[in-house]
């Protein structure tokens, strides 16, 4: 059984191990196209009303392999909704960073230097790890990508899950890596870029 449902692809959105619902009492979209207000990491998860990523995922047990589309959509103020099928996770743009809008956690945190740490989600801690890989994935080669680790340990000071996530530059993530151990099974699926698009308009100027 996979660790997060790589069919519906929300732990994309999440960027978790746990399932969560879509956001309550949304605020109204923006107009088609609007942008993300600028951020110190904006770079490495830019934010475009429209823009696509597609990913190929597979389990790390069993192979079974699946594909997803999540899509970012405005809405008011620094918000985005980021939705893959019929489930999305918003997040907030922040100068020092981009946030869950809900829990306020930090999907990215400035600086972004080797080593630099921030709270996660259900007391996991997020680390910076590479800040400067070079990925090749089917969406392209892509340099520069920074990897980030949220981890969280049990008592006993093993690992209970893990989400590695690689951003890359004026694309996003384009690297996702979702473990779990449980009873002394280790189960994980990871999630690779196909391709990603940003909005097209049909409009003259």
């Amino acid at each position: 059984m996979s660790i997060f449902d790589a069919r519906s692809a929300f732990v994309l959105a999440c960027v978790l191990l746990v399932a969560c619902g879509g956001p309550k009492n949304a605020p109204p979209s923006e107009p088609a196209g609007a942008k993300a207000p600028e951020s110190a990491v904006s770079r490495f998860f830019p934010l475009v009303d429209g823009t696509q990523w597609a990913y190929d995922a597979e389990e790390d047990d069993t192979g079974n392999k699946g594909v997803f589309v999540t899509r970012a959509k405005a809405m008011a103020g620094p918000r985005f909704s980021l939705m893959t099928g019929q489930r999305s996770r918003v997040v907030e743009v922040r100068s020092e960073g981009i946030t869950r809008a809900e829990t306020g956690t930090y999907l990215l945190h400035a600086p972004l230097s080797a080593g630099a740490e921030w709270p996660g989600e259900a007391g996991a801690t997020v680390r910076v790890g590479d800040v400067d890989r070079v990925v090749d994935v089917p969406a392209g080669k892509f340099v520069g990508c920074i990897d980030t680790v949220e981890e969280l340990r049990a008592a006993a000071g093993g690992p209970l899950r893990r989400v590695t996530t690689t951003f890359c530059p004026d694309v996003g993530i384009v690297v996702l890596h979702a473990e779990a151990w449980e009873n002394g099974r280790h189960v994980g699926e990871r999630a690779v870029l196909r391709s990603f698009g940003k909005p097209i308009s049909l409009l003259k100027d």
